[in-house]
């Protein structure tokens, strides 16, 4: 049998999304996945901004009968698939579609059990693991929102990040040197842009602790200045964050790295259970040297 990947048209975003709503949160990374990215669409164009060429592909056109999706956004690509069938072998296929010479690196963020298709593209493809994360992959329902309280230090209030704040948070960002700084100043701007935020302000209207969404929905970059450290600022914003979440009809998730043991019980303390993990890897083609 011949495989080839096909386009999934953007109006059928919502239609792919829908798919994972099923044995609720089993599939919640797609539905995130696909759900931002359509909402990006959408406001790129009320906002008038101009926005990356996403596309999503499916392997043959079968996604409606196996929720297996690629979808591409410059250097990263998220995929899906709810078809286990031989260890996921049709999400193999398509991966190994992929053309992975056209990339100097590639990243991407998975959830464990699609592991194994991944590894076999990798082995097949002779491609270079250069960087390879494990994250709990944390969720709190909508529903348990309404027992959290948020006590705000006097003066202070909450507020969602502006562009005003962007260069700011980059320089306070962790990740800053792993990423060149045009693409590092471009994902920021995206995420503040065109997702929620919740950042912490002080009576001088001065930034000290905040939390971004990523391209897949999930908390992220959550950060407090260095001199707030140990004032209970981040988890008065995770609890926000939460809260307005729910407020609008939505579960909360975040993805925080394995070894990072305080993160992990702060969310946890806040009513975050771990419900799977969450790889993050990035690729090179072995044919492409290093700089």
């Amino acid at each position: 049998m011949s495989y080839q990947l096909v386009e999934i048209a953007s109006e059928n975003w919502l239609e792919l999304r829908d798919l994972y709503r099923s044995n609720w949160p089993d599939h919640v990374f797609a539905y995130g996945v696909v759900d931002n990215y359509w909402n990006w669409k959408q406001k790129s164009k009320q906002l008038q901004y101009t926005e990356s060429d996403v596309q999503i592909f499916s392997l043959n056109g079968s996604w409606r009968e196996n929720g297996t999706f690629l979808l591409f956004d410059h250097f990263e690509i998220y995929f899906y698939s709810c078809d286990s069938s031989d260890n996921y072998a049709g999400l193999t296929e398509a991966l190994l579609l992929v053309e992975w010479g056209n990339y100097a690196e590639v990243s991407m963020d998975f959830v464990e059990k699609h592991r194994l298709a991944l590894d076999r593209a990798i082995s097949t493809k002779s491609l270079v693991v250069v960087n390879d994360e494990v994250t709990n992959f944390l969720y709190m329902p909508k529903e348990d929102a309404s027992s959290l309280e948020v006590n705000l230090p006097k003066s202070f209030h909450i507020n969602r990040l502006s562009l005003d704040n962007l260069d700011y948070v980059y320089h306070q960002w962790p990740l800053r040197n792993s990423i060149s700084v045009a693409a590092g100043y471009n994902l920021l701007e995206r995420l503040i842009l065109l997702n929620d935020s919740v950042g912490l302000f002080d009576e001088s209207d001065k930034l000290v602790s905040w939390c971004l969404r990523d391209q897949t929905g999930a908390f992220s970059d959550l950060q407090t200045c260095q001199q707030h450290l140990r004032k209970g600022y981040a988890r008065m914003v995770i609890k926000e964050f939460v809260r307005r979440l729910a407020a609008e009809g939505n579960d909360s998730y975040a993805f925080v790295l394995r070894s990072n043991e305080n993160s992990c019980r702060l969310f946890e303390s806040v009513g975050f259970r771990k419900i799977t993990h969450l790889h993050w890897i990035v690729i090179r083609n072995a044919n492409i040297k290093s700089k």
